[in-house]
């Protein structure tokens, strides 16, 4: 047992139990966390952690793939998975007296995938189409293009799905051999929110999950150095999709919560300045934020806006002049507490989500930094100074510090960033059958 605000074990085959006991609700939430994703795979095997996600679905020794879909419809529960760029969760939403067949159906997916070559090619064909699909959806991909301009010629850069190439190319052995490497217990936390009992809770999981295999993941991360250059994705599109970004604060980085409320009050709602200054005043976009994301030694700050090709400029130079007005003057104490107060209510709505609680307990696993209780977690944001929130927007608003990355209809993205105030840089070009690889 540990002295964490939770419950804890780790269970002699080596799998870590945390756990949150909330008696006054009926449901439980369980969560299956491993460390994967595109941090951890080769250039052949790009797309592989998605592609197992996929596949852990797809059957086992004595479950079917239409059975275990039909054995969770059949208690009311919900069944899922999501593949991040440094972990794979698979998650069960159940009322309480179900817990034994989430954990049952959880655990046999997590140790006895079986992988059948037949659905390896019929789910091959359908991660195929979610690429193409997701390249057809600009205000999404946009993101990922971001991310691969600021950490160039780096995994971390790389889109979580994989490329046509790599994912056409891998071999069901190869897949499975990840699989086997990476799914192993020392390399599983699961995570329970929820009414339960947690001696029974305990047995239960140490039950059904004590044969599974045994071992250790040896991870280690990159560390990448951010770029400040500009890519233009050419494409025949009406609307032109703009991101500025740059490397963020990671997970144990106490100026997190300092960058939180600073994105809150810059760009991370309605009342926020850049919604104001380029939607509200100007009407130059429907959508415009910004938002920032803590990996384990890394993040990302970025800002998005969707606008006409004729608006570009506009919004580009309200961008600029809104970074600029926020490192020269600052949050005031007033904005500070309106600020706290929007991410008190945001905070304590997010706890009354069973999943979202579930998910707050995997930090540790995943990042070394323990989660706080629920009512230690807004402490440190109240914490925050106004010289804390100012020194960070003085260092990360910087505009030569920024990448840039636009998808537009023309290639000719230069001078309007010029005309816009913005420093030069690098400038790529990249044509549609890029875009789309």
């Amino acid at each position: 047992m540990s002295s964490s605000p939770y419950l804890k074990i780790i269970l002699d085959n080596g799998i870590t139990i945390i756990a949150e006991k909330i008696d006054t609700v009926q449901s439980i939430a369980i969560g299956m966390f491993v460390h994967s994703g595109v941090v951890y795979e080769s250039d052949k095997m790009h797309g592989v952690s998605h592609f197992i996600e996929h596949m852990i679905f797809k059957g086992t020794a004595k479950r079917s793939a239409k059975k275990i879909a039909s054995e969770f419809d059949r208690i009311g529960g919900v069944l899922n998975a999501f593949t991040s760029k440094d972990f794979c969760c698979y998650y069960a939403r159940v009322v309480k007296d179900k817990l034994e067949k989430a954990v049952d159906v959880l655990g046999d997916m997590i140790m006895n995938s079986v992988f059948p070559a037949d659905e390896i090619e019929r789910e091959r064909r359908v991660i195929l189409e979610e690429i193409k699909m997701y390249e057809d959806s600009p205000d999404e991909i946009i993101h990922e293009l971001l991310g691969q301009n600021i950490w160039k010629n780096a995994k971390l850069g790389r889109p979580i799905l994989g490329t046509r190439e790599t994912v056409g190319s891998m071999t069901r052995d190869d897949i499975y051999d990840i699989f086997e490497s990476q799914y192993v217990s020392e390399n599983l936390c699961i995570c329970i929110a929820g009414n339960f009992e947690w001696d029974k809770l305990c047995s239960l999981i140490d039950k059904k999950l004590k044969n599974m295999r045994q071992g250790k993941f040896i991870h280690s991360l990159q560390k990448v150095e951010p770029s400040s250059d500009a890519s233009v994705y050419v494409k025949n599109m009406e609307q032109v999709h703009l991101t500025l970004g740059t490397e963020g604060v990671s997970f144990s980085d106490d100026r997190r919560f300092a960058l939180t409320i600073l994105n809150a009050a810059f760009g991370g709602g309605m009342s926020s300045r850049l919604f104001q200054e380029v939607r509200e005043k100007r009407g130059l976009a429907y959508t415009v934020y910004s938002y920032h994301t803590s990996l384990a030694n890394t993040g990302l700050f970025g800002i998005y806006a969707g606008t006409s090709m004729n608006q570009l400029p506009f919004v580009l130079a309200v961008c600029k002049k809104e970074m600029e007005r926020f490192r020269q003057k600052g949050i005031s104490s007033r904005e500070l507490n309106a600020t706290r107060e929007q991410l008190e209510g945001n905070m304590l709505l997010g706890l009354e989500s069973m999943t979202n609680r579930m998910n707050r307990l995997s930090m540790g696993f995943l990042y070394n930094v323990e989660p706080l209780a629920p009512e230690e977690t807004l402490a440190p944001y109240l914490a925050v100074t106004t010289d804390e929130v100012n020194e960070l927007a003085s260092y990360l608003l910087d505009e030569k510090r920024l990448a840039i990355t636009i998808i537009a209809p023309t290639a000719n993205i230069g001078p309007i960033l010029e005309k816009a105030g913005y420093s030069r840089r690098n400038i790529e070009i990249l044509r549609p059958e890029r875009v789309e690889k």
